[in-house]
């Protein structure tokens, strides 16, 4: 494996170049391993109106074959409103290795890929860092599979003129493999919420784990203006366990560990979530992406060994339709089932 170049910037008076060379740092961790950080920004660039998507993808030139144990994103809050952080084997044709304007399709990765973060600006900036658990990290480079980084921001103001990066991105990580490569799995729901709910109304996923078997080590939940909390599970052989119980109301995006650590996920499971609205009023509730909309996104983060590396080249979901699906429609779940008809808080 080639050796990574240790870069010294020290040319003040220079042109930017047409590409920029990242820092790329070292040092020994507790055990004597080298661990290194490379840091990258989004270019700079010109924005003329708020509430843009704005994409950029580039090619991990520098880096062969590396395992990422953390990455931090700090992004320029006045101008910023989240960011996205990704991996993928190969950008789709219109992708650019420029920053361009993304809001009509967000979907421009082909072949593996993974998502890794999403930062808020409602987050503290010292919240911006994602540390995998020990054991766990994230296979990168121009050998692997995961060859292309991608950055996403929404924009909430108008860039005019801005002499610094809007996101810095900077990735840990060490030369060899941990027992465990990352990935995710996300449960979600379509539909609506029906009318004349304001008692409560649970939207419910449940599907069956067909892939080899992983840990679960944490969860990442979110729902909207009238989503209280969310909860995630694993089935097996009528058990319920707990992997997140979580409330929303509030909040952006919650991280929450699974508590006592790693569970283990094998073929035959079920993993099962559950999100409590709270309508308002006496209106239905469409789920989708859009603010005056709800979600029950719930986001399982996933070790695997890299043995079944071909199994896990982009990250899976499972999605229900509401108000048809409850886990009375799940024999796994329907153990437990309430009929969203006939829910009474």
């Amino acid at each position: 494996m080639n050796e990574l170049v240790v870069w010294l910037l020290v040319f003040p008076s220079t042109v930017t170049a047409v590409r920029e060379i990242p820092y790329i740092t070292a040092h020994r961790g507790e055990n004597g391993q080298e661990i290194y950080k490379m840091k990258l920004s989004f270019p700079t660039i010109k924005i003329h109106k708020p509430d843009q998507y704005i994409c950029y993808t580039r090619y991990l030139a520098e880096l062969d074959e590396v395992y990422v144990l953390s990455t931090l994103i700090e992004i320029n809050h006045e101008f910023v409103h989240h960011a996205d952080l990704s991996f993928c084997e190969e950008p789709e044709e219109f992708a650019s290795h420029q920053p361009w304007e993304c809001s009509r399709s967000r979907k421009y990765c082909k072949g593996g890929a993974v998502g890794v973060y999403f930062f808020d600006a409602y987050y503290r900036s010292e919240v911006g860092k994602m540390a995998y658990p020990k054991d766990v990290s994230l296979k990168v480079g121009f050998s692997t599979i995961m060859r292309h980084i991608n950055l996403e921001m929404h924009t909430k103001a108008a860039v005019t003129d801005v002499q610094y990066p809007l996101i810095n991105v900077t990735l840990t990580f060490i030369k060899t493999p941990t027992k465990y490569n990352f990935q995710s799995h996300l449960l979600l729901t379509d539909g609506f919420i029906p009318a004349n709910k304001e008692k409560g109304y649970f939207a419910e996923v449940a599907c069956r784990w067909d892939k080899p078997d992983v840990v679960a080590y944490a969860v990442q939940v979110h729902t909207h203006h009238v989503g209280y909390m969310a909860d995630a599970y694993r089935v097996r052989n009528g058990t319920w366990t707990l992997l997140a119980s979580q409330l929303t109301q509030g909040k952006t995006k919650v991280l929450v560990p699974v508590p006592g650590g790693f569970i283990d996920v094998r073929q035959g499971d079920v993993l099962a979530a559950k999100c409590l609205y709270i309508p308002k009023d006496n209106k239905q509730v469409r789920f989708g992406e859009s603010d005056g909309q709800e979600m029950c996104n719930v986001d399982i983060q996933l070790g695997y060994e890299l043995k079944h590396e071909d199994s896990f080249k982009r990250s899976s979901a499972c999605m229900t339709q509401h108000p048809k699906f409850s886990f009375c429609d799940h024999e796994a779940t329907s153990g437990i089932c309430g009929d969203n008809r006939q829910v009474n808080m």
